[in-house]
């Protein structure tokens, strides 16, 4: 077994499912163990609607931040968009961009590039919408830290309007406007908004005061969608509604530079899905940003062209190659520092330091590691005397808290609960290392115990009809708050030849009590000789995906772990 299994305890299923929706009794309790138990959340959860979503004026600021924009839309004021460089950022200034453009607005954008000007807004970035004779910049994604740049701003007389999802570090800038759910203030209902969310409730604002039809604003849903999901925010509330039917919208009618991203990664013909998103997608719309100017993503998703589209699909298909080979130098590099220098049976938090490594891929490759050691890890790059670090961790460490505790040893930082970034002078990494792990100890065991797999129910192949899986189609879209349920199965068999798919992955069917089903292991072609053997029976743990194989779309089993069948419960 690779995870200790944790199985949630039964729960009362509420009579509703008895009766009124008939839901599965499997699916009931799943729904009850997410809390989702009153008649209200259970038809509110299985089918949502979009007049579910709040009322934009809810949220602090909104009514002081639509009336600057319809100003500036009224009196033909130049609003620069001013955005970051991942996937959430892009998909907000596309979505503010294209509409306010489309609402008469005079509007343009810009993105930072990571490697000269940094995250966020600067003193560069306001100095080129000086030259742009901007009168307001709406910030997206960015902007809740920016007070030295936004009062550099309002010196050159430009009025700016935060639109932001990360947590404040310090007090709240003196801007015209602010609109983030995670000011301590705001009374927003829903505090987990990705910045494209936000941006999106500045639009829904804006058109609700101008009596627009609120179609207006969902034809950006599918932008909302893929920011959302890309950003890996909880995919509950608002945004599940968000991304459910931003979601329909790229299935049916995708842009056209969604569908040319979409042919270019092989994905044109295929149900396209949160996975689909934040393993395909994103990686590609990221690249860009990493490896050179993320402005090229927000072509591709305004492109009015079918031509222009696959031109700029297939430049960042080719960014994305360079990216991986970066990618695999730096992770090489990193798991030998691990080898050679750390004490990882007592180490809690991994700090990896090194010299001129690509800033793009530092939270790629820290993902990689955390996954791999089950260690909240940090790359840090020095570059002209000064780091720069990307964070990744699980929810039971919150990293954006720790560098908050931690701020003496920072220049700057920011981010979420398992991400975020920061700045750090090259003499403090040391002590910063010692006093993190010394903070993770009330939070991180070191001993060898296998991490925890949630299992939501035991089911047997046959509970697996179309009629089951209907109902666990409602359950999505799956993601961080609401993660895909994970299902046992006890004493299947391999049944027939297994294949291998790449280096590491293993594909093969599975059966019992006569019913077959097809299933696929990633990174586990070293247990092939287990599976091989038609004498054992085993017990598995999975998730129930759709494949595309060779152009046929089918049901199959994800294996998360697996034991061998001693016969006992």
């Amino acid at each position: 077994m690779l995870f200790e299994w944790f199985l949630h305890p039964e729960t009362e299923i509420p009579k509703i499912v008895e009766s009124d929706l008939k839901v599965p009794p499997v699916i009931a309790n799943i729904l009850a163990q997410r809390k989702i138990i009153s008649d209200e959340k259970i038809k509110e959860f299985i089918y949502p609607k979009l007049s579910d979503l709040h009322d934009p004026f809810l949220m602090d600021g909104m009514d002081l931040a639509v009336e600057r924009v319809i100003k500036a839309l009224e009196i033909g004021e130049n609003i620069l968009i001013y955005g970051d460089y991942d996937v959430d950022g892009v998909t907000s200034v596309a979505i503010l961009y294209q509409a306010l453009h489309k609402l008469g607005g005079k509007v343009s954008f810009f993105i930072p590039e990571r490697s000269s000007d940094g995250y966020g807004l600067s003193q560069k970035g306001i100095e080129k919408a000086i030259k742009r004779k901007t009168g307001l910049i709406i910030t997206v994604d960015c902007g809740i830290t920016a007070n030295e740049e936004i009062e550099f701003a309002k010196s050159q007389g430009l009025d700016t309007i935060v639109c932001d999802h990360h947590g404040v570090v310090g007090s709240t800038p003196n801007a015209f406007g602010i609109l983030d759910p995670k000011v301590e203030s705001c009374t927003y209902p829903f505090t987990e908004l990705a910045g494209c969310g936000v941006a999106f409730k500045l639009l829904q604002g804006v058109c609700q005061r101008l009596n627009i039809d609120k179609n207006f604003a969902y034809q950006f849903l599918d932008l909302v969608a893929l920011g959302t999901a890309a950003d890996i925010v909880e995919l509950t509330g608002e945004n599940r509604t968000l991304v459910k039917f931003g979601l329909k919208v790229i299935n049916s009618k995708p842009r056209f530079g969604l569908f040319a991203l979409l042919k270019s990664c092989g994905l044109s013909k295929q149900k396209i899905t949160v996975n689909s998103i934040v393993f395909k997608l994103a990686p590609r719309l990221n690249a860009v940003g990493r490896i050179s100017n993320a402005k090229k993503a927000v072509h591709l998703l305004t492109s009015s062209s079918p031509q222009q589209a696959k031109n700029i699909a297939q430049i960042l298909n080719s960014e994305n190659n360079q990216r991986k080979d970066i990618d695999s130098s730096t992770l090489k590099e990193a798991e030998e520092q691990i080898a050679q220098k750390i004490d990882i049976e007592n180490t809690r938090v991994l700090v990896l330091v090194k010299e001129n490594w690509h800033l793009g891929v530092l939270g790629i490759v820290a993902s990689r590691i955390q996954e791999k050691y089950k260690r909240p890890t940090i790359l840090i790059s020095i570059n002209n005397g000064v780091g720069k670090g990307s964070a990744r961790s699980e929810p039971a460490f919150d990293i954006f808290n720790a560098f908050h505790i931690l701020s003496d040893f920072l220049l700057s930082y920011g981010g979420h609960k398992c991400a975020a970034g920061l700045t750090i002078e090259p003499g403090k990494i040391e002590g910063f290392r010692k006093e993190l792990n010394l903070h993770a100890e009330g939070y991180i065991s070191v001993k060898d115990a296998l991490p925890k797999l949630s299992i939501d129910s035991f089911v047997s192949l046959a509970h697996l009809n179309g009629g089951f899986l209907k109902w666990l189609d409602l359950l999505a879209p799956f993601g961080p708050g609401n993660m895909r349920p994970v299902f046992v199965t006890k004493k299947m068999k391999v049944s027939g030849n297994i294949s291998t798919i790449g280096a590491e992955h293993l594909k093969f069917k599975v059966k019992e009590n006569g019913v077959v089903i097809d299933a696929i292991a990633f990174n586990m072609k070293k247990y092939n000789s287990i599976f091989e053997d038609k004498d054992i029976f085993i017990n598995c743990a999975y998730v129930i995906e759709e494949s595309n194989w060779f152009g046929q779309t089918t049901v199959q089993l994800r294996i998360k772990d697996f034991e061998v069948s001693d016969g006992t419960e």
